[in-house]
Formats: structure tokens, sequence, C-alpha cells
């Protein structure tokens, strides 16, 4: 009997269970990914993190607090310096600033100063005094506004990252966009280039 069903293939309702499985796993490549391949979910993630960056450096120049930004491979975190115990904490009770995970499948690499850092797995856990000191922000946003360099590129499952952030030395933290083997270009930034040109400008007159 068994090898008489066998024999004849498979049934109408096995192939309508393949049938909905496959549908279920293009659907939701089709909502992560969006049309024509763009990631949306790459570039949500981005450009958060571009204005909440953004929003720190006002913040800290405004309260003259040394900001920090941990970053692992599966997310990133916000602290703040404190310069009575010479240690960096965690922001609490901001939502703006709270610790983030990315979605699945996506991950982070950084560079500083041309070369690229070898990022913690997860998030770290702050409960563990030890992990102040060990595990500091790499991204350093001053007191005085500034944003040290640095390059935070995202990536889906070791694909080629089409998004990344990218803070210049002139303090310029500009979110960049890529289609394939293209040039990045600039999709927003803190100092636009006309801004530049007037403060090149003024500082001419002086």
């Amino acid at each position: 009997m068994t090898a008489r069903r066998h024999a004849a293939g498979f049934t109408l309702m096995e192939i309508l269970v393949v049938i909905v499985v496959i549908g279920v796993i293009v659907s939701a490549a089709t909502l992560s990914m969006g049309v024509l391949g763009r990631d949306s979910e790459a570039e949500d993630q981005m450009r958060r993190l571009w204005a909440v960056l953004r929003q720190a450096s006002e913040e800290s120049e405004l309260q003259g607090l040394d900001t920090g930004m941990f970053v692992s491979a599966q997310g990133y975190e916000f602290l703040h310096y404190d310069g009575r115990n010479l240690t960096w904490v965690p922001i609490e009770g901001d939502k703006l600033f709270a610790t983030r995970q990315l979605p699945e499948g996506l991950r982070f690499r950084m560079w500083l100063e041309s070369r690229e850092v070898v990022l913690k797995p997860e998030v770290v856990d702050r409960g563990d005094k030890d992990s102040q000191k060990k595990y500091p922000p790499q991204v350093m946003v001053l007191a005085s506004g500034e944003i040290m360099p640095f390059e935070l590129r995202i990536e889906r499952d070791d694909t080629e990252a089409l998004w990344r952030l990218v803070g210049q030395p002139d303090n310029d933290l500009r979110l960049e966009r890529r289609t394939g083997n293209e040039p990045w270009q600039v999709i927003a930034q803190t100092r636009p280039p006309e801004e530049e040109n007037d403060k090149r400008a003024l500082d001419a007159r002086r």
C-alpha cells in the first residue's frame, strides 16, 4: 500500500502545503526588502540612528555633558560620562536614548581611523561593574557638540552594505546610501554645503 502511494507521487494536500510555505517565505522577504531590492528595515534603522545622534550632539552641547554610543554587532546603547566617578553610565529613563536591538538578519560593522573594529556580538550587560571600564563607547559626542569621526555600516546576512553613517572630521554627520557598486550618495547631513560655504566666508572676513 505504501509503495503504491509513493509511486503515485505527491497528494494534492501535500502540494498545497508546499505552496503555502513558499508563499509565506516570499512574503516575509518582500516585506523586509521592500520593492526593487530596497531594504526598508536597514533604511529605517539608519535613519533613526542618524536622527538620534544629531539630537545627542545638540543635547550634549546644551547640557555640557559628554555622550557616548557603544555599538555591538546586534545593537547599540547610549551612555553619559560621569565625571565624579570617571566612568561611563547608561542613560536611563529617556526613550530616545534607549538601548536598541537590530531586527533579525541585520548586523553592524564599524570603522575607526580607517580600521575595522571587532564588535561584541551582543549588547553589553551593564549590571556588571567591570563592563563599564571594559566596554567604553566607541563613538564620542562631546560637550562641545563635536562627534568623533567614525563609519558605521549595516548589513543583511553578510551581503554588501547599502546604508552607512559617517562622522566626518569637520563634524558633519552624514547618512549615505548606495546601489550595487555605485558610489555612496549623501541622503542627509548635519552640515549642508551651503552652511559650510557661509562659515568659510565668515572666517575669511575676520
